[in-house]
């Protein structure tokens, strides 16, 4: 057997191992598109049929299907990865025409020229479209360079497929294929410059379901928001020691005991995601929220005043105590209580922000409860909570006009 030879039995062989890779991803449930491990095997068997299935017509008819079934794969596997549309109607559609022609190519026209040109250009348009799709949605690196080497591979395709059609003189007897010119490069761009795409696919998967885990482990389930752990992930993150500042609310849910005793734990949680879409609608794009604890949450405004992360507080407590709850089968009204505070001069960490809006907080609550209160500070003395309501209204109304549009 000649080193050529060998060549051959490469992509075949490296397909298969990336396809049973992914078939364990997905098993184990690391990542979420199965898609990924149909389209390498389907690869490794179009390969595999194409150079050593004896009858000629019959090897190029199941070859194109199963190259054009990869290419819907890859794509679908493409799609799923950055939670795009899947566009399945119109892609099955074209892979059924596709198979149509690819019938008559075969078995009426006979003719390999014409077969090698529309699996090439129909591999690259199924899998074009898919990566069209997702390429305004790249961000991480490892997502960039997937994207790139699935341009790559559409870009090998349409290349192969003008060179071998309209710049060579090959032979249009199926017979010829698996010792052809054509068959050797294939088998070499594939194990060389498409090589990429497997082990970016490969890298890209395995990031992705890092992320999901980490998001996972900083997520509170019942609401959305970040849990106590990945509040402090997050400030760690995006903060460096001693560059902090802004204020702080800490908010709970006035006599929320009673409201589990009396309409039961569901009407509790209920009641405990409203808030936090409440708290979620009014910090967005100011900074980040999370549940502290049972029906405790926390806000960290970066760089905001006092006065205006008051003013905030103020709008969320109002906000919250209008909620209608009767679809809820809760037939009373329920507030809130907040404690505002601010980072001082020369804390490297929020545990000094957070002890004093606990201490406003609790104030509210012995006053009364359904109220804000501020830290005693100078800048707290002269509080006047209504000059910020008015823009903060205003840009808060713009912020939810957009989400909803």
């Amino acid at each position: 057997m000649g080193e050529i030879d060998l060549i051959f039995y490469v992509p075949p062989i490296v397909f298969s191992s990336v396809a049973l890779a992914f078939l364990l991803l997905w098993h184990m449930k690391i990542t979420p598109a199965w898609q990924w491990s149909a389209g390498f095997a389907q690869t490794a068997a179009g390969f595999f049929i194409s150079t050593f299935l004896p009858e000629p017509y019959s090897a190029a008819f199941v070859s194109g299907l199963i190259f054009i079934g990869a290419a819907y794969c890859y794509g679908s596997g493409l799609l799923v990865h950055f939670n795009a549309p899947t566009l399945r109607i119109p892609r099955v559609l074209f892979a059924a025409a596709y198979s149509v022609v690819l019938a008559y190519i075969v078995f009426v026209e006979q003719s390999l020229v014409q077969q090698l040109f529309l699996t090439d250009v129909g591999f690259a348009l199924l899998l074009g479209i898919a990566v069209w799709i997702v390429t305004r949605r790249v961000s991480r690196p490892i997502d960039i360079a997937l994207v790139v080497t699935s341009w790559i591979v559409v870009l090998d395709c349409v290349i192969r497929a003008i060179f071998f059609t309209f710049f060579t003189s090959s032979s249009d007897d199926f017979g010829d294929f698996a010792t052809s010119l054509y068959n050797l490069e294939v088998s070499i761009s594939t194990i060389t410059i498409c090589m990429f795409f497997p082990f970016t696919a490969l890298a890209a998967s395995a990031s992705a379901a890092i992320e999901r885990h980490r998001a996972a482990a900083e997520t509170d389930e019942l609401t959305g928001l970040l849990n106590r752990r990945g509040f402090k992930q997050t400030l760690e993150r995006d903060f460096n020691p001693g560059d902090l500042s802004g204020s702080l609310i800490v908010c709970d849910i006035d006599h929320f005991k009673r409201i589990n005793d009396s309409f039961g734990h569901a009407v509790g949680d209920t009641v405990i995601a409203g808030l936090a879409e409440e708290i979620r609608g009014l910090v967005a794009g100011r900074g980040s929220a999370a549940r502290y604890g049972g029906e405790e949450f926390i806000a960290f405004l970066p760089n905001a005043p006092l006065q205006e992360a008051a003013a905030l507080a103020e709008l969320l407590r109002v906000s919250f105590a209008n909620r209608d709850w009767h679809q809820e089968e809760l037939n009373r009204k329920v507030t809130m209580s907040c404690g505002v505070s601010a980072v001082r001069d020369g804390e490297t960490t929020l545990d000094g922000a957070i002890d004093r809006a606990d201490c406003a907080l609790y104030a509210a609550k012995s006053a009364g409860r359904n109220q804000v209160m501020a830290e005693i500070t100078r800048a707290a003395a002269d509080l006047k909570i209504g000059d910020y309501l008015p823009a903060l209204t205003q840009s808060i109304n713009m912020t939810r006009s957009g989400a909803a549009a």
